[in-house]
C-alpha cells in the first residue's frame, strides 16, 4: 500500500525533482554511513596510536640505556690501551665522558618513570613485574656504580693526564674492573634486553591494531557505498520508467524525421510535465523547419545562377592579387636589404675616412719623433763620451761636482739612457705599424676591384684587435695560430673584405670571452689556401662553446643576434654575407656544434673573371 502511494507521488514529480530526490537519498546514506564509520574507526585508531607512541618512547629510552652502557664499558678498555698515546687518549676520554653523561641522564629518567611511559592497562602480562624486578635488582647497584665511576674519573682526570702517571692510572682502571659493584653490573645489558623485547612486542601489537582499524574503516565505507548503490539502482529504475519511455518515443520520431526528411511526423503528447512540453515544442519545431526548408529551396535556386558567375570572377581577381602581392613583397625585401646595406656602407665609409684622418694626423708627429731619435742617440753618445774623458782627466772633481753626480745618480743615468732610447724606438715603430694597419684597413670606400694581399689584410685586422687578444681579468690571453698557404694577389674590394674579416674575428673573440672558464686555453686558428677551382678559402675557427643548430640556421638573417641589448645589432654577419655572395660571387658558411667550437669559412674567386 505504501509502495503504491509512493509510486503515484513520485510519478507526479517534475523530472528535476525526481533526479534531485534520488541524489538526496543516495548522498544522505553516504554521508551518514561514512561519518559513523569514520567516528568508530577514529576511536580505535586513536587508542592504537597512543599505545604505539608510548611503546616507541619506552623502546627508545631502553635502547638508549643499553647503547650508552655498552659504549661506556667498551671505551673504558680502550682508555687502558691508549695510555701511551696522550693525544688520542684525551679524544677517547672526551667521548667516554659524553656517553657517561648520557647514561646518567637516561638512568635518571628511567628511575623517575619506573621504566613506564603509558597506562598500566595497556601493558603486556608480566611487563610491569619484569620492570619492577629490574629496578629492584639494579637500582642501588647502578647508583653505586655511577658514584664509584665518578670518583674514579675525578682521581685519574685524564684531561690533564701526564705520562709519568701511566702506571697509576692503569692500576686504578684495572682495580675498578675488580670492584664487586662492577661485577654486579655485568648482566645489566642482557637483562635490559628482556624489557626491550616487551616494548618491541607492544609496538608491533599497536601497529597490528592500527591496521585492523584501517581495514574496519574500509569495510564500513564499502558497505555504505554498496547500500547507496542499491538505493541508486532502485531509484534509477523508477526514474527510467517515468522519464525514459517518453524520451525514447521522442528520440525515435526525431531520428526518423532526420533520416527520412519527413517533416509531417508528430510526437504524441501524454503528460503536461517537461517531457510533454518538450514533445509539443518538437512538433512546433518540425512545422517551422518544414516552412524554412521550402523557402530555402526557392532562395537556393535563385542563388545558384548568381554563384556560378561570381565564383569565376572571384577566382580571376584572387589570382591577380596573388601575383601583385608576390611582386610587392619582393620589392619591399629588396628595398629593405638595400636600405640596410646603404646605411652600413655610409657608416663604414665615414669610419674609414675618420680612421684615415686619425692615422694621417698621428703619422706626422710620430715620423718626426722617430726620425730625431737617431740624432738624439748620436748626441747622447757624444755627451757620454765627453763625460768619460772628463772623468779620466779629472778623477778628483770638486765637492760641488761630486754632489751633483751623486744627486743625479750619474752611473745609473749612463746605464739607463741607452735602454730608454731603445724603448722609445720600439714604441715609435709600434705606433707606425698601427698607423699602417689603420690606413690599410680604412680602405672601406674604395669602389673598384683591386689585386690585394689578403694576408696583409688579416694581419692588419689582428693588429687593430690586438688589445682584445691580451689577457683580461676574467680570462687568459687568446692565442692566434696562423696557418697561411701560398696565396696570389686576389681581386676584391679590399675595404669590404677587411670588414668581413673584422666581423668574423670580433665574433670569435666574443665567443671565447663568453666560454672562458677553468683556465681553459683560448685559441683562434686562421687558415688560408687556394682550392682546385682557383678560389681562395679563408677559415677562422675558435674553441669556444659552439653554436646550436637552431641558432646556426638564423646566423645570416638581418637583425638576428644572441648578444645582449647594446652589444650587437644583428647586421654584422648579414652584411658580411651580402659582401661575399653578391659583391664577390663567393660563399660564406658556418660549421659548429655545442661544446665543439665554431668555424666560419669564406670562399671567393682569385680573379673577378673566374
Amino acid at each position: 500500500m505504501i509502495i503504491k502511494k509512493f509510486s503515484k507521488w513520485f510519478i507526479k514529480l517534475k523530472v528535476g525533482q525526481k533526479i534531485s530526490f534520488g541524489y538526496a537519498i543516495s548522498l544522505g546514506l553516504i554521508i551518514v554511513g561514512t561519518v559513523s564509520g569514520l567516528g568508530v574507526t577514529h576511536y580505535y585508531q586513536y587508542q592504537a596510536q597512543t599505545i604505539e607512541e608510548d611503546a616507541l618512547e619506552e623502546y627508545q629510552l631502553l635502547t638508549r640505556l643499553q647503547i650508552d652502557f655498552l659504549q661506556m664499558r667498551a671505551r673504558k678498555y680502550e682508555l687502558i690501551a691508549l695510555l701511551t698515546k696522550p693525544e688520542e687518549l684525551k679524544k677517547q676520554y672526551t667521548i667516554f665522558l659524553q656517553y657517561h653523561s648520557d647514561f646518567k641522564n637516561a638512568w635518571k629518567e628511567f628511575e623517575e618513570s619506573e621504566g613506564a611511559t603509558k597506562n598500566e592497562e595497556n601493558e603486556l602480562p608480566g611487563e610491569a613485574e619484569g620492570r619492577k624486578k629490574f629496578i629492584d635488582k639494579y637500582g642501588e647497584v647502578t647508583e653505586t656504580y655511577l658514584q664509584k665511576l665518578d670518583v674514579l674519573l675525578q682521581e685519574i682526570n685524564l684531561l690533564e693526564f701526564k705520562p709519568e702517571k701511566t702506571e697509576i692510572v692503569r692500576t686504578e682502571l684495572q682495580k675498578f674492573d675488580d670492584n664487586p659493584v662492577r661485577m654486579q653490573m655485568t648482566w645489566f645489558s642482557e637483562d635490559l634486553v628482556e624489557l626491550i623485547k616487551f616494548a618491541d612486542t607492544e609496538y608491533n601489537m599497536a601497529q597490528k591494531a592500527m591496521e585492523a582499524a584501517r581495514k574496519l574503516q574500509l569495510q564500513i565505507i564499502a558497505i555504505i557505498l554498496l547500500l547507496s548503490g542499491v538505493v541508486a539502482v532502485v531509484l534509477a529504475v523508477t526514474t527510467t520508467r517515468a522519464i525514459a519511455h517518453p524520451i525514447k518515443t521522442l528520440t525515435e520520431i526525431s531520428q526518423q524525421t532526420i533520416q527520412e526528411s519527413n517533416f509531417n511526423l508528430q510526437v504524441p503528447i501524454k503528460s503536461d510535465d517537461e517531457i510533454g512540453i518538450l514533445s509539443s515544442s518538437f512538433n512546433q519545431l518540425i512545422v517551422r523547419v518544414k516552412e524554412l526548408l521550402e523557402r530555402e529551396q526557392e532562395t537556393n535556386d535563385k542563388l545558384e545562377s548568381i554563384n556560378q558567375t561570381l565564383e569565376q570572377t572571384v577566382a580571376d581577381r584572387t589570382q591577380e592579387l596573388m601575383y601583385k602581392n608576390e611582386y610587392l613583397l619582393e620589392i619591399v625585401k629588396q628595398l629593405h636589404d638595400t636600405q640596410i646595406h646603404m646605411v652600413q656602407s655610409e657608416k663604414m665609409s665615414a669610419l674609414g675616412q675618420m680612421v684615415a684622418g686619425v692615422a694621417h694626423e698621428i703619422n706626422n708627429p710620430v715620423n718626426f719623433v722617430h726620425a730625431n731619435l737617431d740624432y738624439i742617440e748620436e748626441y747622447t753618445q757624444n755627451l757620454l763620451q765627453l763625460i768619460k774623458i772628463y772623468q779620466s782627466n779629472y778623477p778628483n772633481p770638486s765637492k760641488a761636482v761630486q754632489e751633483t753626480i751623486n744627486t743625479i745618480e750619474l752611473d745609473f743615468l749612463v746605464e739607463d739612457l741607452d735602454k730608454i732610447i731603445s724603448s722609445m724606438k720600439v714604441g715609435t715603430n709600434r705606433i707606425r705599424d698601427i698607423v699602417v694597419s689603420l690606413r690599410s684597413f680604412s680602405r672601406l670606400d674604395e669602389a673598384e676591384l683591386k689585386a690585394v694581399d689578403l694576408h696583409e689584410g688579416i694581419d692588419n685586422t689582428l693588429m687593430i684587435l690586438n688589445h682584445r687578444l691580451k689577457a683580461q681579468a676574467h680570462r687568459p690571453v687568446i692565442e692566434v695560430v696562423k696557418e697561411y698557404g701560398q696565396l696570389p694577389l686576389v681581386e676584391c674590394y679590399a675595404g669590404q673584405v677587411n670588414q668581413v674579416l673584422m666581423n668574423l674575428l670580433s665574433n670569435a673573440i666574443d665567443a671565447l670571452e663568453e666560454s672562458a672558464a677553468n683556465n681553459k686555453k683560448l685559441t683562434i686558428w686562421i687558415t688560408t689556401e687556394v682550392n682546385k677551382e682557383n678560389r681562395v678559402l679563408i677559415s677562422i675557427a675558435d674553441n669556444g662553446s659552439g653554436i646550436p643548430e637552431d641558432v646556426r640556421a638564423k646566423l645570416f638573417n638581418p637583425f638576428f643576434t644572441t648578444k645582449p641589448v647594446g652589444k650587437g645589432t644583428g647586421l654584422g654577419l648579414s652584411i658580411s654575407y651580402q659582401i661575399i655572395t653578391e659583391k664577390h660571387r663567393g660563399r660564406i658558411w658556418c660549421e659548429s656544434a655545442p661544446s665543439q667550437g665554431t668555424k666560419f669559412m669564406v670562399e671567393i674567386p682569385v680573379s673577378s673573371l673566374c
